[in-house]
Formats: C-alpha cells, structure tokens, sequence
C-alpha cells in the first residue's frame, strides 16, 4: 500500500510542471501600456465614500463642510495619545459617512435634523473618536470619548466660554467651527490624571483656538443663521389663529327720556 501511494505521489509530482505550462499558456496576455484597473473594494473609505444629492443639497444650503476640510492643530507634543482637529467651518464627522452615504439610510434624516439643531443653537461643535490601537475594547473607547468631551467642555468653560461656543460674560462673543478630537490610545488616556488632561486642553484652547477661532459678531461674514423649520410658523399662526379676542360686553343701563 506504501508504495502504491509513494508512486501516486512521485507521478503527481512529475504532472507539476506541465499542468503549470498549461496554466500559463492558456492565460489571456497582458496589455502593455495601460496601468491595470483598480476595483474600487480595494480602495479606502474615505475614496470610495460619496454623500447622496440630498445630503450634498442640505450641505450647500446650510454651508456645512464635509470630513477633508476639518485638519490638525500644531504644536501638540506633551500628550501623544490624543490629537485635536479644528476647523473654521461647520462640518461632518467621519462617523455620519455610513449614514450620509449615496445608499439611503433609515437615519439619514434623523443626522441632518440633528446638524440642522446645531447648526441653529451651537456655534462650536465637538466631536470625539477613539481608535483602538492599543487593543481597547468597545467600552473602553467610550469611556475614553466620554472623558475627553468632558474634559474639553472644561477647558473651555475655563477660557470663559460655554460648552456651545458662546461666551460666559454675554459680549456676543463666540468660538465658530468644529472640533475633533482623535483618542489614539484609549486605554493610555483613561489613565491620564484628570487635571493634567483639563490643564492641557486648556492651555491648547488659549493659545491655539481662541486667537482664530472667536468670531466677535456671533457668526462669520458671508453665513447667515438658517430660517426657523415652516412647522414652527405653521404652528405659531395657528396658535395665534385660536386665540380668541375678548368680547366687548354692552353697558347695561336705564334710558330717561
């Protein structure tokens, strides 16, 4: 029986190179001149993502940026694990991309409606991301979201401003755009002592936020607040439509004649 299999083995063997031959010789030729084409599965997310039209109409209408136009702060060296991102502009998270997709989402409206609500009450909008290098679990990394939001609306309250960009003292001033802040290390971070994380954003939000992003009119040239939803006005008048006038009540008296 050995060697019936050590023969089947031996003439497979000596099969190799001419099945390989074969292979090779039936294979269509290769174009030269012409770069092949890449398949767009191959491509990253970022490339391959493309916003719908009614998401590219409701960006143009209400001026929101998309995700390439948000970019890195400098001189961020004494904590390594945590970047910041800012931009002068309102603009989408990397997280809407599954949502804003050229492919019709259930929460597609429910995200606009939401940016729609910042976009009228919040001059200054945050965001926070964890990516798990470090091998974080889900929990992990938003704990770690949880605590740098928590820590960034700190140091920003301790500059003098609200949490939503407007300013503590009431002079119409605001810090306009959005903000971004990328966890490297989620599992690092939540280590990090909670007054050294606060002193540090703050220090970030004095020196490199505030000097370019504070808008003293509340909102930049060449942006308008957007108009009030036509639900609320329909409302309004017919709320104002039921109110009823007092009547006029007649004296009541006796006529002398």
């Amino acid at each position: 029986m050995e060697r019936v299999v050590c023969r089947a083995a031996s003439t497979y063997k000596a099969l190799i190179p001419s099945l390989l031959s074969q292979a090779y010789s039936t294979r269509p030729p290769i174009k030269q001149g012409k770069s092949p084409s890449v398949k767009q599965s191959y491509l990253p997310s970022s490339v391959i993502w493309e916003a719908s039209q009614a998401v590219k109409d409701f960006a143009t209408l209400h001026k929101i940026y998309y995700i390439d136009a948000i970019k890195t702060i400098p001189k961020q060296t004494k904590i390594n694990v945590l970047r910041i991102q800012a931009c002068r502009r309102h603009a989408f998270d990397h997280q809407h991309e599954q949502y804003l997709q050229y492919q019709e989402h259930p929460l597609t409206r429910k995200i606009l409606w939401r940016c729609y609500e910042w976009k009228v009450n919040r001059p200054l909008w945050l965001y926070a991301t964890a990516i798990a290098t470090d091998g974080g679990t889900a929990v992990m990394r938003r704990q770690a979201e949880c605590k740098v939001l928590a820590a960034i609306k700190a140091a920003i309250k301790a500059n003098g401003f609200d949490a939503d960009g407007t300013a503590l003292d009431g002079r119409g001033r605001v810090i306009y755009g959005t903000m971004r802040l990328v966890i490297w290390s989620p599992r690092s971070l939540l280590n990090l002592e909670w007054s050294e994380l606060v002193n540090y954003l703050a220090n970030l939000v004095k020196y490199q936020i505030l000097p370019t992003y504070v808008q003293m009119s509340g909102y930049p040239r060449g942006v308008q607040r957007p108009p009030a939803p036509k639900l609320q006005t329909q409302k309004s008048q017919i709320q104002k439509s039921r109110v009823q006038k007092p009547r006029i009540r007649k004296q009541e008296g006796f006529t002398i004649m």
